[in-house]
C-alpha cells in the first residue's frame, strides 16, 4: 500500500456513545493515519438519514466509505450507496448485530460492496481490526501490518465488553468513560493513544460516570413498572438518563424470565435487555419497531414512546386544571 495515492475516508459508525462503535471507527482512523478521515457516529434510528447524506468529497482522490457496527432499513439508502459506488467510491460494511446478519440478503443491502463482513463471532471493532490487518498483509505491506497490530488491545477491549465476556479488567470502565465523555470526544482521545491506558480526560469522565450512572439507576427504580404476561414472561419498564446497559443489569439481577425496556431520556431511544434465563430474541422484538441489535441486547426508537411521558403529564394536569375551573 506504500506509495498509493491519497485517500478520503468517510466513516459512519454506531453511536453516539457506543464503545464498540467508537473503537471500530478508531481502528479505521489508525489504519489510514496518513489519509483524510471524516468520522460520524450515528444512532441506529438515524442511520438511514446519515448514510443518505454522504457525498463524494473530491473526485481527484480515492474515496472510501466505511459503515461499521451499524445497519439501515431503507431501500433509498441502498440506492444512494449504489450511486456512490457508481461514482467511484469503494464501499465497506462491517457489522455484528443479529438484526443485520440475519438479513444479509435483504433488498436494502443489495449494494456492490468492495468488502463486507457480517458475523456475530466478534464485535464490530475486532471484526474491523481483523479485516484491515488482513488487507495490509494481503497487499504485502508488512510494515503497516506490524504497526497496525499495536491497535489490537483496543479492539479486544471493545470486544470483551460488547459481547459481555468481561475477562479483560477495566473493559466496563472504558464503556462507562465513553458514555460519559461522549463518542466523538472519546474517539479523538483513543486515536491519540499508543497503548490502552486511559488519558486524563477519559479517567475524569470515568469518575464522573460512576455518579451519573447511580443517578440514572435511581431514576429507573423510581419510574419502574412491572407487568406479568400470560405467557410467563415479566416486563420491567422504566426511564433512565443514559447508561442503559448498566442500569438494566441492575434491574434484571435475580429476576427470572424478565425483559427490561428502558426509555433513555437522553437519547430518546428504548434499550432492551433480558435476564440470563430468558430466551426472547430481543433483536427480533426491536426489529418489529424499526430497530435492531442482538438476541440479548437491542434497541429502537418510536415517536409514540418519546411523547408518552409528556402525554401522561398533560392528562394529569389537564384533569386537575378542569377540576379547579369547576370549583
Amino acid at each position: 500500500m506504500a506509495g498509493e495515492e491519497r485517500r478520503t475516508i468517510t466513516v459512519i459508525s454506531h453511536g453516539p456513545s457506543c464503545l464498540d462503535g467508537v473503537m471500530a471507527a478508531a481502528a479505521i482512523r489508525r489504519f489510514y493515519r496518513d489519509d483524510r478521515v471524516h468520522t460520524t457516529l450515528a444512532a441506529n434510528g438515524d442511520s438511514d438519514r446519515v448514510i443518505q447524506a454522504i457525498k463524494i468529497r473530491s473526485r481527484a482522490e480515492t474515496q472510501e466509505i466505511w459503515i461499521t457496527d451499524l445497519s439501515w432499513t431503507s431501500l433509498e439508502t441502498a440506492a444512494h450507496l449504489r450511486a456512490l459506488g457508481g461514482d467511484g467510491a469503494r464501499l465497506f460494511w462491517i457489522d455484528h448485530h443479529r438484526s443485520a446478519v440475519s438479513r444479509a440478503n435483504a433488498p436494502e443491502f443489495d449494494v456492490p460492496f468492495t468488502g463486507r463482513v457480517l458475523s456475530e463471532e466478534y464485535s464490530a471493532a475486532l471484526l474491523t481490526f481483523n479485516y484491515l490487518k488482513h488487507m495490509a498483509e494481503q497487499a504485502g505491506d508488512e510494515a503497516r501490518a506490524r504497526t497496525y497490530r499495536e491497535f489490537l488491545p483496543f479492539a479486544e477491549i471493545a470486544d470483551d465488553h460488547d459481547r459481555w465476556i468481561h475477562r479483560i479488567p477495566g473493559s466496563a470502565d472504558w464503556a462507562l468513560a465513553v458514555q460519559t465523555l461522549g463518542g466523538i470526544e472519546s474517539y479523538r482521545e483513543v486515536i491519540r493513544l499508543n497503548s490502552p491506558v486511559m488519558s486524563r480526560r477519559l479517567k475524569t469522565a470515568l469518575e464522573a460516570g460512576h455518579g451519573a450512572m447511580d443517578k440514572s439507576l435511581q431514576i429507573a427504580k423510581a419510574t419502574m413498572i412491572e407487568r406479568s404476561l400470560d405467557n410467563g414472561l415479566r416486563v420491567r419498564t422504566a426511564c433512565c438518563v443514559g447508561y442503559s446497559s448498566e442500569v438494566a443489569a441492575n434491574l434484571y439481577e435475580g429476576q427470572y424470565q424478565t425483559v427490561i425496556a428502558l426509555f433513555d431520556l437522553r437519547s430518546l431511544g428504548v434499550s432492551l435487555r433480558r435476564s440470563a434465563d430468558c430466551e426472547v430474541d430481543l433483536s427480533e422484538l426491536a426489529r418489529h419497531f424499526g430497530g435492531g441489535g442482538h438476541a440479548a441486547a437491542a434497541g429502537f426508537a418510536v415517536s409514540d414512546v418519546k411523547r408518552a411521558p409528556a402525554e401522561r403529564l398533560a392528562d394529569i394536569l389537564g384533569h386537575q386544571l378542569q377540576n379547579e375551573a369547576r370549583s
